[in-house]
């Protein structure tokens, strides 16, 4: 049985509870085990605090994996931008000695001690690997067969490539492979690689644009779309909270579910939709449900 240190982040515990619940119904319909990484932080932040101060941005991340490494355990994350914090930082300090010494004079001080033992996942990268998929697809009670499914995969999933190592920076399949063996139809489209805009917070109607370029990208298929998944909470709640806002100032009718991917693994392996808070989001899927007849 697997078994990891669960990095939950700041973000889903804080602000989306439901998405770490799907989470957690999902891996135990897997049977993944998971210990509560006791007095984590932040990541933190990728962008932010990484732009101000690296160091500092090391140390923070180095603490977290310090604490994983005396569990004796891995860590699972649920979040892209934790998983590409904590990769990132066992990555270089991996490869910078010195900065592997300055980190670790900084730990010292609040008595922790980085060794680099622990390595990082997150759960897209576990649960796309070949005999997870096959796992996976044994243990479906409700096939998403019919659907037509957009991923958005988001910059911090896949890049910096060297770093990431599971997909292809510009032809990423792993979130497709998962969709395909719950029997959606993963959807190619122009826009799939388009960043969410969530970073761009400063100028929010660059964000606003991104989101409304992709969205209205989905609508001019030929075929339905049934929903958006992502693996990112940010990225998740960007095109859920934007949709309405550019549906109302474009006149256009946008009403495609954002979902969390582990909620629509939850639904294709038989949890009860009443445990999943689907409700939570700007548009509804009820018309996905209707499909599924849940």
């Amino acid at each position: 049985m697997m078994e990891y240190a669960l990095f939950l982040g700041c973000t889903i515990p804080l602000k989306l509870p439901h998405f770490e619940k799907a989470f957690r119904e999902l891996s135990e319909v897997l049977g993944i085990k998971y210990k509560e990484m006791e007095g984590a932080g932040c990541c933190p932040d990728p962008v932010a605090t990484q732009s101000l101060n690296i160091d500092t941005w090391l140390s923070l991340g180095a603490r977290n994996l310090a604490i994983a490494e005396k569990m004796g355990l891995d860590i699972m994350t649920i979040c892209s931008g934790c998983y590409e914090t904590l990769k990132t930082v066992h990555v270089l300090l991996e490869e910078d000695k010195e900065a592997f010494d300055r980190v670790n004079s900084v730990l010292k001080q609040i008595g922790f001690e980085y060794k680099g033992t622990s390595k990082v996942f997150h759960f897209v990268e576990l649960f796309s690997q070949e005999g997870m998929l096959e796992f996976i697809k044994r243990k479906v009670v409700k096939s998403l067969e019919g659907l037509n499914i957009a991923s958005h995969y988001g910059c911090h999933l896949i890049r910096p490539s060297k770093i990431m190592k599971f997909d292809h920076p510009e032809r990423p399949e792993n979130i497709d492979k998962i969709l395909k063996v719950l029997g959606a139809s993963p959807v190619d489209f122009a826009t799939k690689l388009e960043c969410c805009g969530y970073c761009a917070r400063l100028q929010d109607e660059i964000g606003t644009k991104l989101v409304e370029e992709k969205l209205l990208d989905l609508k001019s298929l030929e075929k339905e779309i049934d929903a958006v998944v992502a693996v990112c909470p940010a990225c998740t709640t960007q095109y859920d909270r934007k949709e309405k806002v550019i549906s109302r100032k474009t006149g256009r009718e946008l009403d495609i579910p954002i979902l969390y991917l582990p909620e629509i693994m939850a639904i294709a392996l038989g949890v009860d939709v009443n445990k999943l808070s689907l409700t939570q989001r700007s548009v509804n899927p009820t018309k996905l449900m209707e499909k599924l007849k849940i």
